[in-house]
Order: structure tokens, then sequence, then C-alpha cells
């Protein structure tokens, strides 16, 4: 199978079950959005933040090492295995001990007991890292579907039922107990791969090497998405850190989901090309553009019709999200466009690029953050974010083109059209929307609105976009070839 095809259909499986998953998880989270209040998730929030920072010690890179590795891939699997195991337990013990502080400095005593339990994650989720490691090394995305998806439906049955039980906060963290043992559970159901406790001194420091540059700019890009979140809930409180976390997520969607199911894909598909970085170019490209086609109109919907999607899917007790969601919206939506562009950093054995990029964006945030919280709440941290975030595609995107001779005009033809058709169709869907919005139908409406945004899209992408129609087409073959169908006459008969 060609590297294309193996894109493709690893694309494909990534896609689907990360659809599987994120509409699981958006169906739970509003449910127990309507059960909870924003405190209960503020709470979780700081817990989160805590044990994020500490994951990212947890397998020192290793796992991005191993899928740029080449060569002796089991004992380096083995390798890999010892050092995030034990990086589980090391955390774990250290989220542990700093619950405490952790509680302190957001004055939340409550987050003490949540941390612990929560902590137990890390130690749960490293046995699975590996095994689900060599699956995307060898873009097997098929058998990964599994561990992806079904652990969301287990985070469902847990913490909805705790949760109606009048067990608030702590059904939620019931739910992630849950779906990360059945992650890690499920990796070993759908690999044959099996733990080997063997070390090889010699691998480790290969891989640390390289992975060195990963963990520092993942320690930089954590603080960068996470320091909003420490300035908040430490200024302010747990309600708004609540209503801060709710904007962010959904705002970001594009970035968080759509942009994974490529960007899981293309760091192991551009390692294998890593030598030829004319290809690189053209992989490159058209993985923005699939990801764009995508992102793009998602993120300008999310800015036009942030007003109505919070007061219709979550209820006026969350309004205070409304206008940071705005602001995170043009922030994800520049994050969407911009993330395979540490694929190529990594492919192109640049990984150090990461991290210079990542310190500047820090150091402007800290700057910036704790006036923009004090004085103007969480618009202000938003539209910080928003800001920087532009800032930080033109600096990547320069260095992109410096590692793969890519012009300005390249990103013109690729992002143009999709911007253009994007923002018309939505600004259309919206005045068509006015017209009807005093009506006893005012949330009728503003679904319409969002169908009509879909159509013009869609209608629009297909008139301008020659190669959509030409990709369409194919797949569409694709579809019949694999169905055992053929046409004839315009009727659909066995082949």
């Amino acid at each position: 199978m060609s590297l294309r095809r193996d894109v493709l259909h690893s694309i494909f499986w990534v896609a689907l079950s990360q659809a599987g998953n994120k509409l699981i998880a958006f169906v739970v989270q509003i449910v127990l959005a309507r059960i909870l209040v924003p405190a209960d998730f503020g709470v979780v929030a700081v817990a989160t933040l805590a044990l994020d920072s500490l994951a990212l010690f947890a397998e020192f890179g290793f796992t991005s090492a191993l899928i740029y590795r080449k060569d002796r891939i089991p004992e380096a699997s083995a390798t890999a295995f010892s050092i995030v195991v034990v990086g589980g337990v090391l955390t774990t013990l250290a989220g542990v001990i700093s619950a405490p502080y952790i509680a302190w400095f957001f004055k939340e005593p409550r987050v003490i007991p949540i941390l612990r339990a929560l902590s137990l994650t890390m130690l749960i989720s490293s046995f699975g890292q590996v095994p689900l490691t060599l699956l995307a090394k060898e873009l097997d995305f098929r058998k990964r579907a599994i561990p992806m998806v079904v652990p969301s439906v287990v985070n469902g049955l847990v913490a909805v039922p705790c949760a109606l039980s009048g067990l608030g906060v702590w059904s939620l963290v019931a739910g992630r107990l849950a779906s990360a043992a059945a992650t890690s559970a499920l990796a070993y159901v759908v690999t044959d791969w099996r733990p080997h406790w063997t070390f090889h001194w010699d691998l480790a420091r290969e891989m640390l090497d390289y992975g060195k540059h990963i963990i520092g700019s993942q320690l930089l890009i954590f603080a960068i998405t996470n320091v909003d979140d420490m300035f908040v809930g430490r200024i302010l409180d747990a309600a708004a850190l609540g209503a801060y976390g709710l904007a962010y997520n959904l705002s970001n969607l594009p970035a968080t989901q759509i942009t994974r199911i490529v960007g899981q894909v293309m760091f192991p598909a551009l390692a294998k090309i890593q030598d030829d970085l004319e290809r690189m170019k053209r992989v490159y490209f058209a993985a923005m553009r699939y990801v764009s086609l995508l992102s793009v109109p998602i993120g300008v919907a999310t800015v036009v019709f942030a007003a109505d999607f919070v007061n219709v899917v979550y209820g006026p007790k969350w309004a205070a999200a409304i206008v940071p969601l705005q602001w995170l919206g043009i922030y994800g939506l520049i994050r969407s466009i911009a993330a395979n562009m540490g694929n190529v950093f990594k492919a192109g054995g640049r990984p150090k690029w990461l991290t210079y990029i990542a310190l500047w964006r820090l150091i402007t945030m800290l700057l910036f953050l704790y006036p923009a919280t004090k004085y103007y709440g969480i618009v202000g941290v938003s539209v910080l974010s928003a800001a920087v975030s532009v800032v930080d595609f033109v600096i990547s995107a320069a260095l992109v083109n410096r590692l793969i001779a890519a012009t300005a005009m390249d990103y013109v033809r690729c992002l143009g059209p999709i911007f253009s058709v994007s923002v018309l169709s939505a600004l259309a869907a919206r005045l068509a929307q006015l017209q009807f919005r005093a009506t006893p139908h005012a949330r009728l409406a503003f679904l319409t609105a969002l169908i009509i945004m879909v159509c013009l899209y869609a209608g629009g992408m297909w008139l301008v976009d020659r190669e959509l129609r030409r990709e369409v087409r194919h797949s569409l073959e694709w579809v019949r070839a694999r169905s055992g169908l053929q046409f004839a006459n315009g009727k659909q008969v066995p082949k």
C-alpha cells in the first residue's frame, strides 16, 4: 500500500473514532453540565491543570522518539515501556504529595482529595502508552479506534449515574478513572505487543537525546495553554474558571479534535519521508487543506453564533462564557491551521524549533496575563490568547518555509478560498437568522441558520475548489469499488 493510501486510510479511521469519541463526550458533557454547577467543573479543572503538568514528565518524549526511530524497534519499545511506567509511578506520587500546595495556591480546599484520586489516572494510563504508540507508528489506526471510543462510553456510563445520585464533583472523578482503566486495558486487546521488562541504556540515551526537545517544547506549550487557567483560578474564582474552561474547550474543538485526526497520522507519515523535503511540502499543505476544510467554517461559526449556541445548549447560567468563546474562537482556529507545523519540525529533525517558538509565547503571555485578568477578567485573557496565536502563526510559518521552501502564495492558495467561502456563508446565515429572531421560534431560527451556513459553505466550496470536486469523485469511485457495485444506465447493479 502506498503512503498516500496509508495516510488516507489512517485518517479515515482516526476521523471515525474521533467523531464517535467526541460525540459521546459532548453528549455526556451537556448532561453533566445540566446536573452539576460551574464550580464543580472548576474544581476538576484545577486538578486537571496540575495533573497535565505532571503528565508531561511521565514519558520524557520517549513515545515521540519511538515513532521517529527506524531501527531496533523491539528493544526500543521495551526500553520506552520501562521509562513510561516508572514515570507514571513517580508522577502519581507527585500528584498525591503536591495536592495541599495546589489547593493553597488556588484557594480551593476541595482540590486536595480530587487531585489525589485523579492522580491514579497517570499510573493507569502509563501501561497503555507504548502499545498505542506502536499502532500509531505503523499507521494502524483501525485497531487504535477501539481504545479511543469505548472509554468515552465508559466515562458516561459511570459519571452520569453518579451525578444523578448526588455525588456532585466526584461523579467527574469516577468517570475519568474508569475511562483511563478502559483505555489501558483495551490497548492490549487490540494489539499483540506485550511488555518486556528489559532496558537498553544506549537506546535510552539516543531516545532521550531526541525526546528532550519534544518534552521541552511540550512543557512550554503546556505552560502557554494552561497559564491562563492558573491566573483565572488564582485571581478570580472557580465559577469564572468553569466558564472560561467551557469557552476554551468549545472554541478549541477544531484545534484539539479535528486537527488531532490529521495530526495523529501526519507525524508518523512525515517521519517515513523525512529525507524528501519536496514530498514533505506536498503532504504538509495537503494536510493543512484537509484540516482547514473543516476547522475554518467551524471556527467562523463559533465566532458568529456563540451567544445562540451557549444559550440554547448550556442555558443562561453559562452566559459568562459567550464573549470569551468568540475571542477564543479565533485562537482555536489559528491553532488548528498551525498544528501540523510542529509535525514538520519533528519529522524534519528540528524539534528544537518547537522549543524556541514556545518560549517566546510563554514570555509574552506571562508579561500580559496579570493585567489582562485583573482588569478585564476572562474576556481580557481571551483577547490576549487570540492576539498571541496570530503572531505565533506568522513565526511558525516562516520557519516551516525555511525547511520545505514554501512561500506566502502557497498559503494563500491553500487557505484563501476556504476562508472567503466560510465568512460569506456565516454572514448570509446570520442575516437569515436575524429575520426571524423575534419570533417564538428563535431556537428553530438558530438551527435553521446553521443548516443554511452548512449548505452555502458546501455549495460554495464545490463551485470554487476543483481539487475538492476531483477528490469527492475519486472517493465515490472508491466506495463503489469497495461495495462491489457498479452503475449502468443510472441504476445500481451488482458487478
